[in-house]
């Protein structure tokens, strides 16, 4: 259920963030909340109900930007239903969305548990300034600071540069989300005064870490910020930005051939598994994000004289669904005469009038999403058969 409503917030949010909070329900008794939170495109009021049915969706039309079978709101729904919980939204159209559950949950014992033990810094008195452009972050480090006793304000840019001018911060949090220059300057303006200058940055940020300790900041988050991490910043003495060491990767898994896969699937997250498992069989793999792009990439790729090994092929997509990508793969390969390329699905859709509309349409095989290794691996081993 969390999964779901944790993909939907992501798959509906194009910029600011996500957010996912579990704390005790207000007005019930040993229940807890879950409230997943976003700053997507939202749901207009008359859709908020429909959402939750079968195979329904806010966006119905043909040719919707986000694909989806429209099933997995209803089956968390059911979840929730089986124990004994209820599920709820609020959200505007271009508002963004929050889904809460609430599950009644049996009350903790009181035996001691390893590694519950935590400990978090004493910041009651101290002021810190967040300078972000985004909401969701800002406001769940605001939370955590709160709790541990400090007072916080979060601020985009300019109004930002006014509350350093006029107040006193014991610490301030900048989001590189601003941009490296915006973000150097602040800490100049900051100045030595202030004694946690931290700066936010994402993993694929970390080369700018030097140049930014050089700026004058004293340390360092990485987004998304872990409660530990947060803790051991605000809980030292003395900081400073640890040295940057070279990342160790994981050995990768070589295949006896490597093949080149055309993967056409809408979802990021999916998109981004299939990549990192085909990668680590020592395949090639290259991405297309709807069917038209998939349509493409295989014609570009025959007139190059480099034709693709194998197709995953998303059922459903936004604009041209996979069904209609296979049928104009087939009818460019009949065109000119070639070998057809082994073409699977990926679907999470196993109903049988799909599955015969995937055959008709000249698809080979059947890989059930969320990919497994071990199903992947006996799929590129034998392409027509089906490793659901």
């Amino acid at each position: 259920m969390l999964l779901n409503l944790a993909g939907n917030a992501i798959k509906f949010t194009d910029s600011g963030g996500v957010s996912l909070v579990v704390e005790p329900a207000l007005h019930k008794a040993c229940a807890i909340a879950f409230r997943i939170r976003d700053t997507g495109i939202g749901i207009d009021a008359q859709d908020q109900a429909r959402i939750f049915e079968e195979f329904e969706q806010a966006d119905a039309s043909a040719n919707r930007r986000f694909g989806g079978t429209g099933l997995g709101l209803a089956i968390s729904r059911r979840l929730v239903a089986a124990m004994g919980g209820e599920i709820q939204v609020e959200s505007a159209a271009h508002s963004g969305s929050t889904f809460t559950c609430t599950l009644a949950l049996p009350q903790a014992g009181d035996e001691p548990r390893e590694g519950a033990a935590e400990v978090v810094p004493n910041l009651a008195g101290q002021a810190v300034l967040i300078v972000t452009p985004g909401a969701i972050e800002a406001a769940l480090i605001e939370r955590r600071l709160q709790g541990w006793g400090a007072q916080t304000r979060a601020a985009a840019m300019p109004a930002a540069e006014g509350l350093l001018a006029s107040l006193h911060w014991d610490a301030v949090i900048v989001d590189g989300a601003i941009g490296r220059a915006t973000a150097e300057g602040i800490c100049r303006l900051i100045g030595p005064q202030v004694a946690r200058r931290l700066v936010l940055a994402t993993p694929t940020d970390r080369a700018d870490l030097p140049a930014l300790k050089a700026a004058g900041f004293t340390g360092y988050l990485i987004k998304p910020v872990r409660t530990a991490s947060l803790a051991a910043r605000f809980g030292a003495t003395a900081e400073s930005v640890p040295p940057i060491g070279p990342v160790s990767q994981p050995p990768v898994a070589a295949s006896a051939r490597s093949l080149a896969i055309l993967v056409a699937e809408d979802n990021d997250i999916n998109a981004l598994l299939a990549r990192n498992l085909l990668t680590r069989l020592g395949h090639r793999p290259v991405m297309a994000a709807d069917g038209r792009d998939a349509v493409a990439a295989y014609a570009a790729a025959r007139a190059a004289g480099a034709p693709f090994d194998l197709v995953f092929m998303d059922m459903h997509m936004p604009g041209m669904n996979g069904i209609e990508a296979a049928c104009r793969i087939r009818a460019a390969e009949r065109a000119s005469g070639v070998e057809p390329t082994p073409i699977l699905a990926l679907t999470a859709d196993a109903l049988p009038e799909r599955r015969d509309a995937c055959l008709a349409a000249g698809i080979d095989g059947f890989l059930t999403k969320p990919l497994d290794r071990e199903r992947l691996v006996a799929a590129l081993a034998e392409p027509g058969r089906d490793a659901a």
